[in-house]
C-alpha cells in the first residue's frame, strides 16, 4: 500500500476529514488531496508531524498494519546500485562487518490448510542448512531456528508430511552492524533486485520511540520513503510467478 492510501485509510479512521488534518498539519487540502490520491508525497520531514496528527507510528504510516510493541522494528528498501552504494558509503565508518554469503531459501506449505500467517522454510548460509519457522499472532511473531545436518532427509520428511515447495528464494547478502543498534542488510536477490533491509537489533526505548528514531535515521540517509517495500521476498517473488 503506498503512503497516500495510507493516510486516507488513517485519517478516515481518526474521523479527520482533509481540510481537517490539513489545519493540523499547516498545509492546504489540496495537498493532502494530492498525496491520497498519489499524484505527489509528503516529504520525509513532515512524516513525524503525520504521525502526530493521525496518532500513529511512522512503520503504520509507511504500510505495515501489524506493527506493535513485540514485533520487529524494520524497514525494506528498493534501491538502484547507485543508490546501495550511496547508504553503504554513509554507515561504513560506523558500522562492523557481520556477514557476506549467499542465502538460498525454499519456502513451504501445507495443502490442507491455511498458512498465511506463518513460515516455514529451509534456508542454506553458504555450507549450512537452517529450519526456520515464523508464526504471526496478534501480539508478536514467533521464530523458532534449528540448524540440519541432513537435509535430503528433512526433504523427505516434509514430502512425507505433505508439504509443499511454494517459493524459492535466491539473495547474496552482505551485512553490517551500525552504531551496535542497526543491522543494515544490503541484498541481491534473484529475479527482484537490489534492497536494503534495515532492522533494528537493540531496543532502548518504547516501541513508538525506537519507531521514531528510525524515522529520524532514514532522514539522516536521505531515503525515499515511497521506495519502502512491505512485502517479503517470497510474497514479491509469488506474484511475478501468477
Amino acid at each position: 500500500m503506498i503512503i497516500g492510501e495510507r493516510i486516507k485509510k488513517l485519517r478516515i479512521k481518526n474521523k479527520l476529514t482533509q481540510q481537517d488534518l490539513a489545519d493540523k498539519l499547516f498545509v492546504s487540502d489540496k495537498t493532502i488531496s494530492s498525496w491520497e490520491s498519489g499524484r505527489t508525497e509528503p516529504d520525509i520531514n513532515m512524516l513525524s508531524e503525520i504521525c502526530k496528527a493521525l496518532n500513529t507510528n511512522f512503520l503504520t504510516l509507511v504500510g505495515n498494519e501489524n506493527t506493535n510493541e513485540n514485533v520487529e522494528i524494520e524497514v525494506k528498501i528498493k534501491v538502484s546500485e547507485k543508490e546501495q552504494k550511496r547508504v553503504l558509503n554513509l554507515i561504513k565508518n560506523d558500522a562492523v562487518f557481520v556477514k557476506d554469503e549467499i542465502q538460498d531459501a525454499i519456502y513451504y506449505k501445507l495443502s490442507h490448510r491455511d498458512m498465511n500467517n506463518e513460515w516455514l522454510r529451509i534456508r542454506k548460509e553458504n555450507s549450512n542448512y537452517i529450519l526456520n519457522y515464523k508464526k504471526k499472532g496478534e501480539k508478536l511473531i514467533e521464530e523458532y531456528e534449528v540448524s540440519i545436518d541432513n537435509i535430503d532427509n528433512l526433504k523427505i520428511i516434509f514430502k512425507n508430511l505433505d508439504f509443499k515447495e511454494s517459493v524459492h528464494v535466491n539473495k547474496h547478502r552482505i551485512a553490517y552492524l551500525y552504531k551496535d543498534k542497526y543491522e543494515f542488510s544490503f541484498d541481491e536477490v534473484e529475479y527482484l533486485g537490489l534492497y536494503i533491509e534495515i532492522e533494528l537489533k537493540k531496543y532502548d526505548n518504547s516501541f513508538e520511540k525506537e519507531s521514531e528514531e528510525l524515522l529520524e535515521l532514514l532522514k539522516k540517509l536521505s531515503i525515499n520513503i515511497n521506495s519502502i517495500e512491505t512485502r517479503r521476498y517470497p510474497e514479491l517473488i509469488e506474484k511475478l510467478n501468477n
